[in-house]
């Protein structure tokens, strides 16, 4: 947490391909970590803020081996969602995301910040690990709030591609 702290307004504001090209993110900003335009699979692009998280991923991965399966870390991006702000229904519809698991993890965030999939709404705590089915069912997120909310949003690939259980929230 406190290393995207550090994070400079600037640097959030360098990174608009995302909110430009999805409309329903508009009200975000991301840091790229792990991510390149086309979703690829292999030859991924690491970017320049990915140096403080990479202890971090690379826990995270060695985790994911244990708990789903032999895979890697396909995308990491940080996402900040403004204050008084949301994400409007959708579903993601990029067939990249069917080999996936999409995993949100709240880094700094607060009571006033509902994320909804389905006909589930939660309020994810800081530091905790969700898996979201975000290919099946819609999702939406309403931060009620003065403050801005972080996700670290990861995307893990099984070597086998893993399809996403039926499940839309599950914390390992």
């Amino acid at each position: 947490k406190k290393k995207i702290q550090t994070i400079s307004d600037s640097d959030w504001e360098d990174f608009d391909w995302r909110q430009k090209t999805f409309n329903v993110h508009k009200t975000t900003q991301t840091i790229p970590l792990i991510y390149d335009k086309d979703f690829r699979e292999n030859n991924l692009t690491h970017w320049k803020h990915y140096d403080i998280t990479k202890t971090f991923l690379n826990k995270l991965e060695n985790k994911f081996k244990k708990i789903i399966s032999d895979g890697f870390i396909v995308r990491a991006i940080l996402v900040k969602l403004k204050a008084n702000t949301n994400i409007l229904p959708h579903t993601d519809n990029l067939k990249t995301l069917d080999n996936n698991n999409r995993f949100h993890i709240p880094i700094i965030t607060n009571k006033k910040v509902l994320f909804t999939v389905g006909d589930e709404v939660k309020n994810l705590k800081e530091g905790e690990i969700w898996e979201i089915n975000n290919g099946q069912k819609s999702h939406s997120v309403i931060n009620d709030s003065n403050k801005d909310r972080v996700h670290l949003i990861v995307d893990w690939i099984k070597y086998d591609h893993y399809i996403i259980k039926d499940n839309f929230f599950y914390n390992p």
